[in-house]
């Protein structure tokens, strides 16, 4: 996948088993379970995004976008200073690589991500 595009869409849920049965009735995405509170879902063998589990949804906080970029540091410097503002800073996601969470001017969630690379 190209940098710079969308690779994870994320949806807060109170029921998981409920979120999955309507997504999976609505659009055939399969799921599987990423840890305790989050399970994965695609279509085929193309990843899509997945479902957090939450106490509860507040409106405007669901869904999250998150997207690749080729080095996580350097891209929230830049989002901060292009009038962003840094929600989360930089967290290992074991299996995955490392991430941020910024907001865009207005406030906006954008997840940043930056895959792990297996050598080989």
């Amino acid at each position: 996948m190209p940098h710079n595009t969308f690779c994870h869409i994320e949806f807060d849920s109170t029921d998981l088993a409920r979120s999955q049965r309507f997504f999976e009735g609505l659009f055939g995405w399969t799921f599987r379970a990423f840890g305790e509170k989050m399970v994965v879902f695609g279509l085929g063998d193309q990843h899509l995004g997945g479902l957090q589990k939450a106490d509860n949804v507040a409106p405007g906080r669901s869904p999250s976008v998150w997207i690749e970029v080729a080095s996580l540091d350097p891209m929230v410097t830049k989002a901060v200073g292009s009038g962003g503002s840094l929600e989360r800073g930089r967290e290992e996601v074991p299996g995955v690589g490392w991430s941020a969470v910024v907001k865009d001017p207005d406030g906006n969630f954008v997840g940043l991500v930056e895959f792990s690379r297996q050598e080989g």
